[in-house]
């Protein structure tokens, strides 16, 4: 059906026509950042430039920026923001609107520039005259036809509006508009979205945009990379992270976490239709197309909509596989053992899921740890090395045992293509560290609290607190002799459950048990219900001595129904 036929039909069936459209079709383009975090020069707006000079050549003619415009409350750095747009853009009647998201970052350390009160409404009033914001921190409007809703990070707090302020004014917009799309401007996106969201977004925003099925979701804060085919999300609604214009990091499962700096270049030029919308996603740095565009039909329709997850993960044929020359290696390093592997797989991979495997007394292989890496997929191709690094620490392994490591390369979705492995692996006696205790099993012999209250385990030895908040209390002053300036592991050996399994665990830390900070590294439990791993927390004691002598391993995590059990924990030196 071509375009005309198609409003001619919606307004035949007496619907409202949508929008009035342009001639050749297109309604407005407009340009989407997020995250860029400037701080006081103005080589740190760099970015910032180089995704105007994006938009100005691609005739954007408005500009959003999500939201952490500067790393702190720095007025230099709104003024070299400013400054930025002013060179790029030097004719104000030719100048994009722009629209700002007031997020968190813009008030750290507002109170110090400010005279020493905490005061968020002045800060944000700040952060509006240093920048020449247009907009206050929550306002609607209407431009071009295409309504918008701007909200802050600040929604529900003194001197913002309330969260049900929020809904009305978002159920007001989209009734005043209906058959329309409603662009709702965030910080943080609705939670069990885009990428990431389970951890990092909001579940209040969620339940409220559920109501609403003509809203796009507009957001950043999870700093993912727009490579990711997971930063859009269908379902009640629709939603777009917008990835950041800084560096991306990325959680994944295993007992290293990923280098969370990967320098970022992704910026979205939105084509609105009156029948759909396009997002071409961009790297600044040469204009080019990071991907295929995502082109999203309209009105919304949720039994059809293209971006739901399992719809999306259906389009794709097939599973990424390794070329004929990828090889697993592992080659000893320093006290660990580092495994490299090749970075080739068709079509490319989004991880690797590096697992240990050690032969059982059947002569099997079976896998007792698991680390999920990201591949090269975020990177322009001129820039990827073709080769992948991963350490792991000597605590998985133990003296004379049999062990070898395989590497399954993952889709967008967690979907795992054939595994490569390595070379088996022999331990040698004088490689691994000195066991120094050993708590097995430990649910028989410490202490498991939620907030202070005992919590008993459940059948089968689970622990499920019900707020997702758990301790474990490890022995008082085991950690009392600990020899300064001495690396130590401690080994945990645990069985999780999480009823749901995307993109989410058990987030693990050793704090000290008197101040709470966490003094070792931590590990992410893998998701869904994998069976008993080992996970591997690795540390320096301090040279002066001033290691916490007691401490506890806290377990947290944000979904209801998730339960785990201790199998093993030792503590090891070297």
């Amino acid at each position: 059906m071509k375009r005309r036929q198609f409003i001619g039909a919606m307004m035949a069936a007496g619907a409202a026509p949508l929008i009035k459209a342009a001639e050749d079709g297109r309604i407005a383009r407009i340009g989407l950042i997020t995250d860029t975090h400037v701080e006081t020069t103005l080589e740190s707006c760099s970015r910032v430039r180089a995704a105007l000079e994006l938009f100005k050549a691609k005739g954007a003619e408005m500009v959003v920026n999500c939201g952490d415009i500067a790393d702190r409350h720095y007025p230099q750095g709104y003024r070299f923001y400013r400054q930025t747009v002013n060179n790029v853009f030097p004719d104000p009647a030719s100048r994009p609107k722009e629209i700002f998201v007031y997020a968190w970052h813009d008030l750290i350390n507002h109170d110090k520039v400010l005279g020493g009160k905490w005061d968020p409404v002045a800060a944000y009033a700040n952060v509006r005259k240093q920048l020449e914001a247009p907009n206050p921190p929550f306002c609607d409007f209407v431009w071009k036809g295409l309504p918008f809703v701007v909200a802050t990070q600040n929604v529900g707090t003194k001197g913002f509006p309330s969260w049900e302020e929020y809904e009305k004014t978002v159920e007001r917009v989209c009734a005043a508009n209906p058959g329309k799309p409603v662009f709702v401007c965030d910080h943080l996106p609705p939670a069990g979205t885009t990428f990431h969201s389970r951890e990092w977004g909001s579940e209040r925003c969620r339940r409220m945009l559920n109501r609403f099925p003509q809203v796009v979701s507009l957001s950043g804060h999870v700093h993912g990379t727009l490579a990711c085919e997971r930063q859009i999300w269908q379902g009640e609604f629709t939603a777009v992270n917008i990835g950041c214009l800084q560096t991306w990091g990325g959680f994944a499962a295993g007992s290293t976490p990923p280098h969370q700096a990967k320098p970022n270049f992704g910026a979205i030029v939105m084509d609105v239709f009156a029948d759909r919308l396009v997002f071409h996603r961009h790297d600044v740095r040469d204009g080019s197309e990071i991907a295929p565009p995502w082109i999203v039909p309209l009105p919304f329709n949720p039994s059809t909509a293209p971006y739901a997850p399992a719809r999306a993960a259906a389009r794709v044929k097939r599973l990424p596989a390794f070329n004929a020359n990828a090889k697993v290696e592992v080659t000893p390093a320093n006290a660990d053992f580092k495994v490299q592997i090749t970075d080739a797989t068709t079509p490319q991979a989004f991880m690797y899921r590096i697992q240990c495997e050690r032969m059982n007394a059947r002569g099997e292989w079976e896998a007792f740890s698991q680390d999920d890496v990201f591949s090269e997929f975020w990177k322009a191709q001129a820039d990827r090395s073709g080769t992948i690094s991963h350490v792991l620490a000597s605590g998985f392994f133990t003296p004379r045992g049999k062990y070898r490591v395989s590497v399954r390369p993952l889709d967008f979705f967690y979907r795992a293509g054939a595994a490569i492995a390595s070379k088996e692996i022999q331990i040698p006696e004088h490689s691994s560290p000195r066991e120094l205790w050993k708590i097995e099993p430990p649910a028989n012999n410490l202490r498991f609290t939620e907030y202070n209250k005992t919590v008993e385990p459940t059948i089968g030895g689970m622990f499920a607190p019900s707020t997702g908040q758990g301790t474990l209390w490890l022995p008082e002053n085991a950690f009392a002799n600990l020899e300064p300036g001495k690396r130590h592991q401690l080994v945990l050996d645990l069985y999780s459950r999480m009823p749901d399994g995307d993109w989410c665990g058990w987030r693990v830390r050793l704090c000290s048990r008197r101040s709470g900070r966490v003094v070792a590294s931590s590990p992410l439990t893998a998701s869904g219900t994998p069976g008993t791993l080992r996970y591997v927390f690795t540390f320096t004691t301090p040279a002066d001595g001033s290691f916490p002598a007691s401490c506890n391993i806290t377990f947290n995590n944000h979904f209801p129904g998730a339960s785990l059990r201790m199998d093993n924990i030792a503590l090891l030196r070297g």
